[in-house]
């Protein structure tokens, strides 16, 4: 097994790939960058290059199928924490810097754009948001928790039950467009 990362920024492509030999048949499983964990997203089974043609002919097996070991995947993802860390370290300086220019107070700009980077910080991976939060922000988990709780409230974002999460909701998303417009000053 091997694990292959996209080099550089985030392409279409960029994520973790591990490679799998079982049999005459090459096993590729591949999780995006900004997944929030767990196994693969994608399982590709083709002919090795090195394969037997007879049994290439007969086509896969469930036997073969069964071999395919997404916990190996997990387990490995899981030993490479510093490529993780490094992401997080580098893209929460990035939001720190974009929550600074967020208004003081809890108006619905400043709602959407905690709950905007909330939502990156949880797909990016990290595993205690509201600490990764409290990093980036400043401001103490207890308040974190209920200023995301008022931006659920106001229909920003999604509730995931018994885990961390959520989406941006289509009000979320259109007070960030009017941002990026210049407006998004006045409440919604």
């Amino acid at each position: 097994m091997e694990i292959t990362r996209s080099p550089g920024g985030p392409p279409p492509r960029a994520g973790i790939e591990i490679h799998r030999r079982i049999g005459s048949w090459k096993v590729t499983m591949w999780r995006p960058a900004d997944a929030v964990g767990g196994g693969p997203q994608e399982i590709r089974v083709e002919p090795h290059e090195d394969g037997d043609p007879q049994e290439i002919a007969r086509g896969l097996s469930s036997t073969v199928l069964r071999q395919i070991d997404t916990k190996s995947f997990v387990k490995m993802v899981d030993t490479a924490p510093a490529d993780i860390d490094r992401a997080v370290g580098e893209e929460a300086g990035l939001l720190r810097g974009w929550l600074a220019d967020a208004p003081r107070g809890v108006s619905d700009r400043y709602l959407v754009m905690l709950s905007a980077v909330y939502v990156r910080v949880v797909e990016i991976g990290e595993r205690a948001p509201i600490q990764a939060l409290e990093e980036i922000t400043n401001t103490k988990q207890a308040t974190l928790k209920g200023h995301l709780r008022a931006a659920r409230q106001r229909g920003f974002l999604t509730k995931v039950e018994g885990k961390a999460g959520g989406q941006l909701t289509d009000k979320a998303n259109e007070v960030l467009r009017g941002m990026k417009r210049g407006a998004g000053t006045e409440e919604v």
